[in-house]
C-alpha cells in the first residue's frame, strides 16, 4: 500500500539524550528526552478538518533488535505541537520510566498517521549508552 510522502520519508534532524535515574549493571529504569525537528509541508499536522493523511502523534522506540513491530519496543509518545505547520523545530517529549539492560540502544523516532501507519524509523535515530 502506497503512503504518502511522510511515509517513505521523516525529514527531522534527532536530538535525543537519556536522562539516567541509576548506574547499575542490571537492568534499570531510565527516562528517556527526545528533542527533533519536522517538516509538516511534506505531510501536515492532524486537525478537526484534516483528519486523514496526517500527522496524529509522534512515537519513541528502543529498535535495537530492530524496527519489526515484533522487535522493537514503544517507551512514549510525543504530540504534535498545537497548529504546527511548515517546518518546526524543537519538538520535544520525554517517556515514561522504561526498564533498560545496560549497554548501547539504538532509539528511534516516527510520524504515525491515525490510521496507525508510521513512517520508517530509519530516518530518525541516535545511539545511547546504558550504564
Amino acid at each position: 500500500m502506497a503512503m504518502p510522502d511522510m511515509m517513505s520519508k521523516l525529514w527531522a534532524i534527532c536530538l535525543i539524550g537519556v536522562s539516567l535515574l541509576s548506574a547499575q549493571k542490571t537492568p534499570s529504569m531510565h527516562t528517556i528526552s527526545v528533542t527533533f525537528d519536522y517538516n509538516f509541508a511534506l505531510t501536515p499536522a492532524c486537525s478537526a478538518t484534516v483528519t486523514q493523511k496526517c500527522v496524529k502523534q509522534f512515537n519513541i522506540y528502543d529498535i535495537s533488535a530492530g524496527t519489526t513491530k515484533d522487535k522493537r519496543a514503544q517507551i512514549g509518545s510525543v504530540a504534535v505541537p498545537p497548529n504546527a505547520t511548515g517546518f518546526v523545530r524543537g519538538i520535544s517529549g520525554k517517556s515514561d520510566p522504561f526498564l533498560f539492560n545496560p549497554g548501547r540502544h539504538r532509539l528511534a523516532v516516527s510520524a504515525q498517521m491515525p490510521d496507525g501507519g508510521e513512517s520508517d524509523l530509519r530516518f530518525c535515530t541516535t545511539i545511547v549508552q546504558i550504564p
